[in-house]
């Protein structure tokens, strides 16, 4: 196998290391116990009034490689609107952050109140990259949309 070609398993199976955890697409359990948290953090990025920009973005994330540099490129166009949202943004969603770490990570909620807020960013960070396709169906344009008129 050529030094560029991965085994079949990390392209059906990718994961990371970061913060000592590995980092893995959501299994369907867990995407199921994280439907609740990700509908309120849906609800709360369709009322800052970043969902649509958001919905940008996201639409514009390369699936084929999901990584910072495809998503700092996607944030290209709608960073304005989403940087304005932020400051009203943070506090809103940071309480969804320990169930999102702690069913994503398979972690006890305990250890996770833990974390520091740059470990948790850094984590969070890496979930949203491994479940890209997920994160888009969830906040897609007919999310952000159907948010925004309620």
């Amino acid at each position: 196998m050529g030094e560029t070609e991965k085994p079949d398993e990390k392209i059906l199976f990718p994961d990371s290391e970061v913060e000592g955890y590995t980092i893995r697409p959501w299994t369907l359990a867990q995407a199921v116990a994280l439907a609740p948290t990700l509908g309120g953090v849906i609800d709360v990025i369709g009322k800052s009034g970043a969902g649509d920009s958001l919905a940008k973005i996201l639409d514009a994330v390369d699936i084929e490689s999901p990584g910072m540099e495809s998503v700092m490129e996607a944030f290209q166009d709608s960073w304005k609107d989403v940087v304005k949202a932020l400051p009203g943004l943070i506090p809103k969603f940071l309480p969804y952050a320990p169930a999102i770490l702690s069913i994503s990570l398979d972690a006890s909620r305990e250890e996770v109140d833990k974390f520091d807020l740059g470990k948790t960013s850094r984590l969070l960070r890496e979930i949203a990259t491994h479940n890209i396709e997920y994160l888009k169906n969830s906040f897609g344009p007919g999310a952000a949309v159907k948010v925004k008129a309620s």
